[in-house]
């Protein structure tokens, strides 16, 4: 009976399954990694990257851009067909196409003032427009977010440095030097190398979202005179861990890590590949691709790739390029845009997967055909612009955001190597 007696008050049996189910799914929430908007671990921190708003995307320009940055810049009279130059005979000041760019705000100096700048593992400039920035067309505003060296306590001007990026028609923009505290979150480098532009083109002029660059080149020096040290180059001395992480999102927002790697953003584990020794850029080679159905051979040509955040489109070998093309019914070659490809649109959600295939590894990476669509061509809105073209005419072969997008990319600052991944992909049309 004391038995029967104790039976009745234990609890019943579904209150156990209950109690099971309620443990277990706490185990489960506290086991799976937080957001990166949380406090990240000690010496790291996150920058969150959102597309531009409203971003209309103008693909001639992203063309050129590329073909000025990796290249031998675009002829003079494509350039005036198209529009690419502005009546002060300057041309894009931003070292990429800025109609399909991810920004995060960046803070400078003591007060902290906010500025937007593009991360771009192509470059190693640090610069954004200020308050030294003279504006020609633009006169009255609004502008981008400026940096107002004046207003920090922690500013000092470096006499006699100056900075310069060159340009397609051989005029050149470039500005002074200040070391000033750079914010990243509560994460801070001091003295840092920011180079304060005073001329900009008339187009950049109008890029209210857009203040400059954050460059993140392996080893690449930027382009201060005399030398000073690059942003990259100081913020490792102080990340405890050598890496960062990059996962951006077509059409939706991303973040960079630094100092750490959020793996449950990818949804396998990560496969390292070493860079070229001798390079500056975070150059990988791949040497095995293929399209399409698996049927589809494997085409064995080895080629080294610069990874480069700061690039739009993604350049393969002409060979490849115009092998996956010619797969497409109705594709074709725009003769005066050195051979770029465009498609029929309403084929655009049917465009093969493209498969890179990493050396030594059973590691493919897939960039799904609905990725490598660019868009409507502003002059036959029936046709749509390859986001994969031939590097012909390119001195590298470039795997920009058209391609990253669809990955989870790990920097290792120390190894001079590069993670890949594959993550889940959740497009937001």
């Amino acid at each position: 009976m004391v038995r029967f007696k104790q039976a009745k008050h234990e609890a019943p049996w579904h209150f156990f399954v209950l109690l099971f189910l309620a443990t277990l799914y706490i185990s489960l929430v506290n086991a799976v990694p937080l957001s990166d908007a949380l406090q990240p671990p000690q010496h790291g921190f996150s920058l969150a990257v959102n597309p531009k708003s409203g971003a209309s995307r103008n693909f001639v320009r992203d063309w050129a851009a590329a073909r000025h940055k990796w290249g031998n810049g675009v002829p003079k009279e494509v350039a005036s067909k198209f529009s690419l130059s502005d009546s002060l005979g300057r041309v894009d000041v931003v070292p990429m196409g800025s109609d399909d760019i991810y920004l995060a705000d960046v803070q400078i100096g003591n007060p902290p003032q906010t500025v937007k700048l593009a991360l771009d593992t192509g470059s190693s400039d640090l610069w954004t427009q200020s308050t030294d920035t003279e504006y020609l067309y633009n006169v009255k505003g609004p502008w981008a977010p400026l940096y107002h060296p004046n207003e920090s306590t922690t500013s000092h001007l470096i006499q006699d440095a100056k900075w310069s990026v060159m340009y397609m028609d051989g005029t050149h923009a470039g500005g002074i030097v200040y070391r000033d505290t750079i914010w990243l979150g509560d994460f801070k480098v001091e003295n840092a190398t920011v180079q304060s532009a005073q001329a900009v083109t008339s187009r950049f002029e109008e890029e209210i979202e857009l203040s400059g660059i954050l460059g993140l080149a392996k080893r690449l020096p930027n382009t201060v005179e005399p030398p000073a040290p690059s942003f990259l180059s100081l913020l490792r001395q102080q990340l405890k861990h050598q890496v960062f992480g990059v996962d951006m999102n077509r059409n939706a927002s991303g973040v960079f890590t630094f100092g750490y790697l959020n793996e449950s953003r990818a949804s396998e584990e990560i496969v390292w590949v070493d860079t070229d020794p001798d390079s500056p850029h975070w150059d990988v080679e791949f040497n095995l691709t293929t399209w399409g159905a698996q049927t589809t051979p494997w085409y064995s040509q080895p080629f080294m790739a610069t990874i480069d955040t700061g690039t739009t489109l993604m350049f393969l070998p002409d060979n490849l390029a115009s092998g996956y093309w010619l797969t497409v019914p109705g594709a074709k070659v725009d003769r005066q845009l050195s051979g770029a490809y465009s498609f029929p649109c309403e084929l655009a959600k049917d465009l093969p997967d493209l498969m890179l295939k990493i050396p030594g590894t059973d590691r493919i990476l897939t960039i799904p055909g609905r990725y490598l669509n660019y868009g409507p061509s502003e002059l036959d809105p029936s046709a749509c612009w390859g986001g994969m073209q031939s590097a012909d005419g390119l001195k590298v072969t470039v795997l920009g955001d058209i391609m990253l997008k669809a990955l989870y990319l790990a920097f290792d600052l120390d190894k001079g190597r590069i993670g890949f991944a594959k993550k889940d992909l959740h497009d937001v049309y």
